[in-house]
């Protein structure tokens, strides 16, 4: 479908990563349908993964190495050619080497990129992706293959602390732009987790309704990936919006656990926004 309008706040750069394979040809789909309304720049980031026990011998394997990198040409050239068949600018980049994830958050860092995306098949994101959601130091959209980006109703997950209040920010502007409803759940473990989580969701609720923005709260009880992605599907939301840890000194390899559990279980898109 065409997106009409830039949903998010500032997107004048995207960084898709993509290795040919379906969930990469769907990141790089979405990336190019939100980059035509935001006015984007798309840089398109392919590795030729060798693996790290490999990488010592990597003059003594010119075949393998060779068909690595034809196989990451060909995937950036099918994004370069889809770019420009929608009048989106993009700009290829590729590597040869292990750790695909510190070429993607180096990329990103360079290029000061806004939004980083990525593919997902099944239920399982991968340790790459894992990775580059940890140490991004922007925010990061997950699209499932079969997924298609929609902002009829958005899922806004919320905890009360620093990290949801910035991605409530983010999906209530969203909301207001696409006169979407926003659907703000917080998730009680245990009984007495129950007032909190109230008021997380009250919070939330009535920036929305100042900015007017039509609101459905919900409070859960249960595990609070489960009850995230329950949600979005019992409303048959088109984007569920979280909050994560941002990098810090030192470096972080695993996002917070609930974050990558929605991202993992969920079949609809997810954004991540991040605390610089």
């Amino acid at each position: 479908m065409a997106i009409g309008a830039c949903p998010l706040t500032k997107v004048d750069k995207i960084l898709v990563a993509t290795d040919g394979s379906e969930a990469g040809k769907f990141a790089a789909q979405a990336a190019i349908e939100l980059a035509k309304p935001c006015e984007s720049t798309v840089y398109a980031i392919c590795v030729a993964e060798v693996p790290v026990f490999a990488a010592e011998f990597m003059e003594t394997l010119p075949q393998l190495i060779d068909s690595l990198e034809k196989r990451a040409k060909a995937a950036l050239d099918e994004v370069k050619t889809l770019s420009e068949k929608n009048g989106v600018k993009c700009e290829t980049i590729n590597y040869t080497g292990p750790d695909p994830f510190k070429y993607i958050i180096d990329e990103a860092i360079k290029n000061r990129v806004d939004l980083i995306i990525l593919g997902k098949k099944g239920v399982m994101l991968g340790a790459v992706g894992t990775k580059v959601i940890a140490n991004a130091p922007c925010k990061v959209l997950v699209v499932p293959v079969g997924a298609t980006l929609n902002f009829d109703r958005i899922v806004i997950a919320t905890d009360g602390s620093v990290y949801s209040q910035l991605a409530a920010s983010e999906a209530i502007g969203m909301a207001k732009r696409f006169s979407s409803e926003l659907i703000i759940v917080s998730v009680a473990k245990k009984d007495e987790n129950i007032s909190y989580a109230e008021e997380a969701v009250k919070m939330v609720k009535e920036v929305a309704e100042r900015e007017g923005v039509k609101v459905q709260s919900v409070i859960a009880k249960g595990e609070a990936f489960e009850q995230i992605v329950d949600t979005a599907n019992k409303n048959a939301a088109g984007l569920i919006v979280m909050g994560t840890y941002g990098r810090t000194g030192i470096e972080k390899f695993f996002m917070g656990s609930i974050a990558e559990k929605v991202i993992s279980t969920s079949a609809r898109p997810v954004l991540v926004v991040k605390k610089k």
